[in-house]
């Protein structure tokens, strides 16, 4: 067989597994009893609730999920289109995300980087690295305090809560692209900077080539297959980043959802939920690793 068939299909497989074992867990986790509890009596440790109990009923509400038994809430709601609505906001912020983030993250890292100058600003270093070091939620909390000030200076362009219009989508979407924004500026410097220590740059240089043309024909072109390359990286955290932004603008996204259903203590939504968030990651994931070796390899291929 073709090793870059085989290869494909390990990574499929062990992808699809890996999967599997993630809605084993989190239907484990949410049908653990409230009261259930590890302690030590008479000098061996004992559980309040058989842990074979749990998995038969594990077992039971993968069952019924497989059969689709989970379409009602716990308490009669219609959980397929709250899901459905839910998604689509979600996406709707996830998507204006990533792209305001690899636009301004690209941009930020070609401002940042020396661009073959043997000095260095660390000022442009230092506003990239801020955004990362600081926490996500006072980000957020930075974001609506400025759109208060805005409004409270009759500069309406913003809504600090809720869905239903662009202005209220518009703030969640930039909050959600910071932390990315800035990763990918980071990676953009140090590829950028990489690439002006390759001989076919440097054979550019040499032959009088302007900066703009070298920028673009020859170091951009290459370090776009890195920067590519580290997307993969940001999944996890636009995805944490996603919570903590939905619940801070009160957007009825899908993590948003939840929260509500496991604070309402619905099983049901909570076990679908986690695992169309866990859908969404993969799926990103996914994606992000596919541009990787679409865009990577053949340009690697081309530089050497």
């Amino acid at each position: 067989m073709n090793p870059v068939i085989l290869n494909i299909l390990k990574r499929v497989f062990s992808t699809i597994l890996i999967f599997f074992i993630f809605i084993y867990v989190t239907v484990f986790i949410t049908v653990i009893p409230k009261d259930f509890t590890i302690k030590k009596v008479d000098d061996k440790w004992t559980v309040t609730y058989p842990i074979k109990n749990i998995v038969q009923i594990v077992n039971y509400n993968l069952k019924s999920l497989a059969q689709g038994e989970y379409k009602t809430t716990s308490n009669g709601k219609d959980a397929v289109l709250l899901i459905k609505n839910s998604l689509s906001k979600s996406i709707k912020l996830l998507t204006g995300g990533l792209l305001l983030a690899m636009i301004i993250g690209i941009l930020k890292g070609i401002f940042d980087s020396r661009r073959g100058n043997s000095r260095d600003s660390s000022l442009k270093v230092l506003l990239t690295i801020i955004p990362i070091s600081l926490p996500d939620i006072l980000v957020v909390a930075l974001l609506q305090s400025f759109a208060i000030w805005l409004i409270q200076h009759g500069i309406k362009i913003f809504k600090v809560a809720g869905s239903g219009t662009w202005q209220h989508e518009l703030l969640p979407i930039i909050a959600l692209s910071i932390l990315p924004a800035a990763y990918i500026a980071r990676v953009t410097a140090m590829s950028i900077e990489s690439c002006y220590d390759k001989e076919y740059v440097k054979a550019a240089i040499g032959k009088g080539c302007s900066s703009r043309r070298i920028l673009w024909n020859h170091v951009m072109r290459n370090a776009i297959g890195i920067i590519f390359e580290s997307l993969s990286n940001i999944t996890s955290m636009i995805i944490g980043n996603m919570m903590i932004v939905e619940y801070m603008f009160s957007y009825p996204g899908i993590t948003q959802l939840l929260m509500n259903s496991y604070k309402s203590y619905d099983r049901n939504t909570t076990i679908v939920t986690i695992i169309v968030i866990g859908i969404i990651y993969f799926i990103l994931d996914t994606l992000f690793q596919a541009i990787k070796h679409v865009t990577f390899k053949p340009l690697k291929e081309e530089t050497a």
